[in-house]
């Protein structure tokens, strides 16, 4: 994993604008992973930077969600569509479905999940870290924090009903843009930076399972 310091998400979005549209103008069809939090303004920047004739063979799915009905207050998805995020020519591939219960919605982000990682060459991650080392929705020892073979797993927590892609599928990723910044953070990235720990105890250890990882903090990077 390689951290790169920097003062805020510049950099970061300019790099991973760039990746997308270079794998995209390479003719490959790429999954693009999207996260909700601080991350939804530099999610709708980046898409607003992919040409138009580049986007036919991009698709845009969540890395979590929160459980309830389609456009539900704290909806990640519905956060991201209502910041102005515009899909254009891109494959949306949203995990909420009206009426389906908590157990029914795991099964169908299984499900578009599954088609989505098979039908593309190249998986982009953007993802934030947590200030208790948690990423996507993974909550340090927590039952998504638990191995599986399923690409999507849910719980419920205080105080949302969590829906979450697994390390299974985080393992699948080809690259991973990751941005954490702020004091409140530190000490939880130092440990990622310097030490070894279970996944299940901070699941942003993953990231360094990936054959590419980026990580942009304003605390400390491999750059002087």
């Amino acid at each position: 994993m390689k951290y790169i310091l920097t003062a805020g998400w510049e950099d970061g979005v300019a790099d991973l604008t760039e990746r997308l549209v270079r794998e995209l103008a390479g003719g490959r069809r790429v999954l693009w992973l999207v996260s909700g939090g601080s991350n939804v303004i530099p999610s709708v920047q980046i898409m607003g930077n992919i040409p138009a004739n580049l986007q036919a063979n991009l698709s845009v799915m969540l890395i979590d969600e929160r459980y309830g009905e389609p456009g539900h207050e704290e909806s990640n998805w519905a956060q991201l569509m209502k910041a102005g995020f515009e899909g254009g020519e891109a494959t949306l591939l949203p995990v909420l479905e009206t009426s389906l219960d908590f157990d029914q919605t795991i099964a169908r982000y299984n499900e578009i999940a599954a088609r989505a990682f098979g039908a593309s060459e190249v998986i982009i991650a953007q993802l934030g870290v947590g200030a208790d080392g948690h990423v996507a929705g993974i909550l340090p020892d927590s039952p998504a924090a638990e191995e599986t073979d399923a690409l999507a797993a849910g719980y419920r927590s205080d105080p949302f009903a969590r829906l979450t892609l697994t390390f299974t599928a985080l393992r699948r990723v080809s690259a991973a843009y990751v941005f954490a910044f702020g004091n409140t953070k530190r000490q939880e990235l130092k440990k990622l930076q310097t030490q070894s720990i279970p996944p299940s105890r901070q699941p942003a250890q993953v990231l360094k399972q990936l054959p590419e990882a980026y990580f942009y903090s304003d605390q400390f990077g491999d750059n002087p």
